[in-house]
């Protein structure tokens, strides 16, 4: 387990680093920024838009990264790619990085030794929430959703469906966390008493896709766990709507339909072509818990993928106020999910890892300052994450401040108190727009 990647993912991290050229100016002005070349031509520098085989069939978490080092160009012949669409707007041009003569020495990486990497290293970078990440990442976020409203309702209607319908969503999401990890996670933060289904199933992906890639998991892995979790509640299609829509406790009669739900789905993902076993497991046994107290079959020892999906599907449910709970703020959420895992119900360190990832106080959260100030927090720090930095929207009197005020807890000034938060507060009750906060910070 890599405690090394727990602070901003690398894979989740775009580079953002533009190689200015000479000609990427008349190639905007031709439409020539992407350019599909032969894999012997590719070079360090360039940067990959995209491969000629699909995401599915190769180890690699994304298909567009910026290449750094020769080893990760012999990786990418290992897996029989052939060509490579280049961008040169965001890397180098064929011209910038051979002499005429280059191209005719390189031969084939097919034939060249491998280095002994068993996957090309992400890019890395600054990770950066700005209001056009915001959009970028809503608009990702829909498109999944969207997708998955279809999709039940193919499976409603009884239409076969295909696993690569699925993956095509799996591989959105990881596209939108690549580019956009902290504007995903922070959307999350701030849904609130939604009950439609696709939205919770997409949230709880990005959620278990962000968990699964901290506690290191293979590629395989990774999108096998994607797959899972947007299906996770499939099942529950086939309850009653009334079951499904109702807000006040469950009866008896009305527990045992729900816990049906897990079996259910792993039947309708029978009826699917090529749905990866590990998948199915996880549908499964999302809802066990490690003491036994989970069902349909209180075992004490679901499989590692099916863990992860549980603890990223009950803090979607905390906070989005999910069948018969309502919801609440994301760091009350994390205590909730801490006691849990301290009861014995869940791994205490994945919840940890979620913890350590997310912050104690997510991006999103609104805070109350030992000051009596309010703010949102909008930016966690990796190693300072009690102390994160804060946009001040109240003072100590309760009174708006006319312009923004922008705090890092973790460098207080030396001519200004020093700030800590003293708990986190609900925005529903505090009638605040966390999100339209966020997008006014910059």
């Amino acid at each position: 387990m890599r405690s090394d990647s727990i602070c901003a993912p690398q894979f989740f991290i775009e580079s953002r680093i533009r190689t200015p050229t000479s000609h990427h100016h008349d190639a905007d002005a031709l439409g020539l920024v992407k350019k599909r070349i032969p894999l012997h031509r590719l070079k360090p520098g360039m940067y990959i838009a995209s491969l000629d085989v699909s995401w599915f069939k190769t180890p690699f978490l994304r298909h567009k990264w910026r290449i750094t080092r020769e080893d990760e160009i012999r990786l990418l012949g290992q897996y029989g790619i052939q060509e490579v669409t280049i961008d040169t707007d965001k890397g180098f041009d064929v011209e910038e990085t051979e002499s005429p003569t280059e191209d005719a020495q390189a031969g084939s990486v097919h034939d060249r030794p491998a280095s002994g990497s068993s996957e090309a290293p992400p890019p890395s970078a600054t990770p950066v929430l700005t209001p056009e990440t915001l959009e970028m990442a809503r608009a990702i976020r829909s498109r999944a959703i969207a997708a998955l409203d279809m999709l039940f309702h193919q499976v409603e209607t009884g239409h076969s469906i295909h696993t690569n319908h699925v993956r095509r969503v799996v591989s959105t999401l990881l596209e939108g966390l690549f580019e956009y990890q902290h504007a995903m996670l922070s959307l999350i933060q701030m849904r609130r008493f939604d009950h439609q289904l696709s939205t919770h199933v997409v949230d709880t992906s990005v959620l278990a896709l962000a968990l699964g890639q901290v506690h290191a998991l293979d590629p395989t892995q990774l999108k096998t766990l994607g797959v899972a979790a947007l299906l996770h509640d499939v099942g529950q299609l086939r309850l009653p709507r009334n079951l499904l829509r109702k807000r006040s406790p469950y009866t008896e009669e009305e527990r045992r339909l729900m816990a049906l739900h897990p079996e259910i789905g792993v039947a309708i993902t029978n009826q699917f072509s090529d749905f990866p076993d590990e998948a199915k497991q996880a549908i499964l046994e999302h809802h066990e818990r490690l003491n036994g107290t989970g069902y349909p079959r209180r075992i004490t020892q679901p499989h590692r993928l099916s863990q992860l999906l549980a603890i990223a599907d009950t803090y979607d449910a905390l906070i989005s106020g999910r069948c018969t709970h309502l919801a609440i703020p994301p760091a009350h959420a994390l205590g909730e999910l801490y006691r849990s895992a301290i009861q014995g119900e869940f791994d205490a360190t994945l919840v940890q890892q979620l913890i350590r990832f997310l912050g104690v106080y997510p991006i999103g959260s609104l805070v109350e300052l030992n000051t009596g100030e309010r703010g949102v927090v909008v930016w966690v720090h990796p190693h300072q994450r009690l102390k994160p930095t804060v946009k001040l929207i109240t003072d100590a009197e309760g009174k708006p401040y006319a312009t923004p005020v922008i705090v890092d807890l973790s460098t207080p000034r030396s001519d200004e108190p020093t700030r800590t938060i003293t708990r986190a507060l609900d925005p529903d009750k505090e009638h605040i727009d966390v999100l339209k906060l966020l997008k006014h910070v910059w």
